[in-house]
């Protein structure tokens, strides 16, 4: 597993065990931030289609709507998705 985490953070296994723990957990936070990144930027390019496209919502969505990642979350969302279209359901 340890191997695999490495490969894809660009890193070999002699480098990565030089490390201090601090350190190799400042690369891993970075390597993650990027791989976030390019979701944010996928997620970003499927809001623009769904809202050009017209036929699939009545409304402009937000990019939030289609994915939201841990970092963005108040809470698990339930409460707004229920504002947001009006709910009949209590809590």
């Amino acid at each position: 597993m340890l191997g695999l985490l490495i490969g894809r953070l660009g890193l070999n296994k002699a480098d990565a065990m030089s490390l201090t723990k601090a350190q190799f957990e400042a690369v891993i936070k970075h390597g993650l931030e990027g791989y976030q990144d390019q979701w944010k930027r996928t997620r970003w390019l499927a809001t623009v289609l769904v809202n050009i496209s017209g036929k699939s919502v009545k409304r402009t969505i937000t990019e939030t709507e289609l994915m939201r990642f841990e970092n963005e979350k108040k809470n698990n969302g339930f409460k707004e998705f229920l504002k947001a279209h009006g709910a009949r359901y209590k809590e």
